[in-house]
């Protein structure tokens, strides 16, 4: 089975679903484009871009505002595999100073420093930004609740482009009603569509987009595909790059 997005949990928990291998489209186009969002809304924050946008709609020429360097900015990656380590190494090129988690411990060398389970609120205390690409997992499922955002900065952004499961959207909501200064950018949410009743449509302090963050490319991602079934005619059998028990 060959998973078209990044996540394999609508996969998993079908009832048919009798461990057949899965393969997950790695897509260079894909992480380019999840990239580009990521990289869209640290701008919009780090330049005060929306502040602007807001003094436009009263006619307000507003003083000049003091906008981080890149340098001065830490941006924790949440989540290191096939997106996000990418993410992660392109916004350091950018002379950011990036950070990531991840769940397992790595053996192989990383170009930026990794924070593990133990570490993970030394991690949110250091982050200025924390982009969230984690998976759909048991795990993960409301990880992102009112403990770990008291434990971010007050003055901080969340970048989720990861699933919605992820977040608890109640805690988010009560989160942001009571820090002026903590903003959230929303791209994948439990119910989608977003349903027009819920409350984070109308948060100034919220960003949201429709699940757009990395569309799939339909002609690299033919082009993996067929290279992984010729592999699978050569050799008569192929491997899945999904570890079951794990979810991802």
């Amino acid at each position: 089975i060959f998973s078209l997005g990044a996540g394999v949990d609508h996969i998993l928990k079908l009832p048919s679903y009798k461990n057949t291998p899965i393969i997950r489209i790695q897509d260079p186009n894909m992480r380019s484009r999840m990239l580009n969002h990521v990289l869209s809304q640290i701008l919009i924050y780090q330049l005060k871009l929306n502040e602007y946008k807001n003094a436009q709609k009263k006619n307000i020429w507003l003083d000049e505002r003091h906008t981080a360097l890149n340098k001065n900015l830490t941006i924790g990656v949440l989540g290191l595999g096939y997106l996000g380590k990418f993410i992660a190494n392109k916004l350091k090129s950018l002379n950011y100073n990036v950070i990531g988690y991840k769940n397992t411990v790595s053996t192989g060398k990383s170009q930026i420093p990794i924070h593990y389970k133990k570490s993970l609120k030394t991690f949110l205390k250091l982050s200025d930004i924390v982009v969230s690409v984690l998976p759909a997992t048991i795990e993960t499922r409301d990880l992102i609740n009112k403990s770990f955002l008291n434990q971010m900065k007050k003055k901080s952004l969340l970048i989720n482009i990861g699933r919605g499961s992820l977040l608890n959207e109640i805690d988010l909501l009560k989160h942001s009603e009571q820090n002026k200064y903590f903003f959230a950018s929303l791209d994948v949410f439990k119910t989608e569509p977003l349903p027009k009743n819920s409350k984070l449509w109308k948060n100034q302090n919220i960003t949201i987009t429709p699940h757009v963050a990395a569309i799939t490319d339909v002609d690299s991602s033919i082009n993996y595909i067929f290279s992984k079934f010729e592999q699978f005619r050569t050799k008569g059998k192929i491997k899945s790059d999904v570890k079951i028990k794990n979810g991802y």
